[in-house]
């Protein structure tokens, strides 16, 4: 059996590992396990810079989880790779972080930049496609700090950017309780627009015709979209239906965080976020006049993944 490689993605929000070894042409990744834990790194540093106490500690003791489970699947230490992202770029006391995961579990982490982490983003989700994948798409991957944007046509990547939009962000920005207030909507939807321009601009020029959402937020979309047939499982790269989507997103905003967490199908620590992302999703939408969007299970980690093993 190849030798696995472990990727762990520390978001902003929420903590991935993923274990894989390469498989054949047809599936050239061979997942051999996948853990998330809503570890919320961010909580408490979008408002100050500074990771708090406890979210470290949070942080920790999944990076241990992982460590344990990469290890048991045969993954030596120089095989397991950690990538940092939005608040580990952004908070002041990341580097004692880092110097205390290292000190402990032997894991150095390593802080991408925005763009750098586009680009992986692109890898994952092009390596999930059906192939030949022809037309100019988007690809929108929401974070809880950040949210990034490819533009590419096949191989060729048109433009990528990194806005400070993601979903935590944008709860410390607008929330003032646990509850999505529409009364906002206006307010969020005009800030949302202006921190967007670049990307318009450049979307003026390449004319996208499918949006392609990576992970998190568009899975749940998936999720509540399949809700009802049980041990459904999200392929690498699948259709999403436009019109449940804004279905979806009107329930979404209608009902306050308990119900939301309530919801067949949605994930808990993703109720709070969902309503800014699907604000986010319909702006593009709506913007460029799309009408095909897709989503892929396939993101950072295993665009990492891909690159490792060439």
């Amino acid at each position: 059996m190849p030798q696995p490689t472990a990727i762990i993605d520390l978001g902003t929000n929420t903590f991935q590992l993923l274990v894989a070894t390469p498989g054949n042409i047809s599936e050239p990744l061979q997942i051999i396990s996948q853990l998330q834990r809503p570890v919320q790194l961010g909580l408490g540093a979008m408002e100050t810079g500074i990771l708090q106490n406890d979210a470290m500690d949070r942080a920790l003791a999944a990076l241990t989880e992982f460590k344990d489970v990469a290890v048991s699947k045969g993954c030596k230490n120089t095989q397991i790779h950690a990538i940092g992202t939005s608040i580990l770029r952004r908070a002041s006391n990341t580097q004692q972080f880092l110097a205390e995961v290292d000190r402990r579990l032997g894991i150095k982490i390593q802080v991408i930049s925005g763009i750098e982490e586009a680009d992986l983003i692109y890898h994952g989700i092009y390596h999930s496609l059906p192939q030949p994948w022809n037309p100019i798409s988007l690809v929108m991957d929401i974070g809880g700090g950040s949210v990034e944007f490819i533009l590419f046509e096949g191989t060729r990547i048109l433009f990528k950017i990194s806005l400070e939009l993601g979903g935590l962000r944008l709860l410390s920005l607008f929330q003032q309780d646990v509850q999505f207030h529409s009364s906002q909507l206006a307010e969020l939807q005009t800030y949302v627009l202006e921190q967007m321009k670049p990307l318009f601009t450049a979307c003026a020029e390449h004319k996208p015709s499918v949006l392609i959402g990576a992970a998190g937020a568009f899975e749940t979309i998936w999720d509540l979209a399949h809700a009802d047939s049980p041990g459904s499982v999200i392929p690498p790269a699948s259709e999403l239906v436009i019109t449940q989507f804004y279905q979806q997103k009107k329930w979404v905003q209608e009902t306050d965080f308990e119900g939301r967490q309530n919801i067949k199908g949605m994930k808990a620590f993703r109720a709070g976020i969902l309503p800014y992302a699907n604000v986010l999703i319909a702006t593009v939408l709506e913007k460029l006049s799309i009408e095909n969007m897709w989503v892929s299970s396939y993101s950072l980690k295993e665009g990492y993944w891909f690159l490792q093993n060439k």
